[in-house]
């Protein structure tokens, strides 16, 4: 009888030849028809049953190896794309909620501070417009006074009437 002790990390030792088996090593050994027993190495409970019974699934998931990983392959994959979707998700949460705290305006009030800008701009240049149109009165009227007043200065005035020359002499 060939007693074999199961350590915690799931190694097989045996005690007699002083030696670990490995699970392949196991399975011959059982093929063999060998008598084995195995005990857990901190409590001595006996476990071959488990250990036994683990093997014969073990033989069948060697059949399916070229499938497994496959399949593991593609749940992988499909973790990593569900967990890109919850990152996208969560750095646009984050991002609306820092625009929303910086207060930065939304479509429809970007939209609407355009339009008042642009009818700003349009007032400001009618009163460009209206300002030009009133200083261009102002310099006609200003020129019509001004043309006025040299009017009245240049015209010859009455002669003042002086004296001859003989009755100042």
């Amino acid at each position: 009888m060939i007693t074999l002790k199961k350590y915690a990390n799931g190694r097989l030792y045996d005690i007699v030849n002083k030696k670990y088996v490995t699970k392949d090593q196991l399975s011959k050994l059982i093929e063999k028809k060998e008598t084995i027993k195995v005990v857990l190495a901190k409590t001595g409970k006996d476990v071959t049953k488990s250990v036994v019974s683990s093997l014969s699934t073990s033989k069948k998931s060697k059949k399916s190896s070229t499938i497994k990983p496959l399949l593991e392959k593609m749940a992988m994959k499909k973790r990593v794309e569900s967990n890109k979707k919850w990152i996208v998700k969560q750095i646009d949460k984050r991002r609306n909620t820092i625009l929303e705290m910086m207060s930065f305006p939304n479509k429809r009030q970007f939209t609407k501070l355009n339009a008042d800008v642009s009818k700003l701009a349009k007032k400001v240049e009618d009163l460009q417009k209206s300002h030009a149109k009133a200083r261009e009165k102002m310099k006609r009227e200003h020129q019509k006074e001004m043309e006025i007043l040299v009017q009245q200065y240049d015209k010859p005035t009455m002669p003042v009437e002086t004296e001859p020359a003989a009755l100042t002499a």
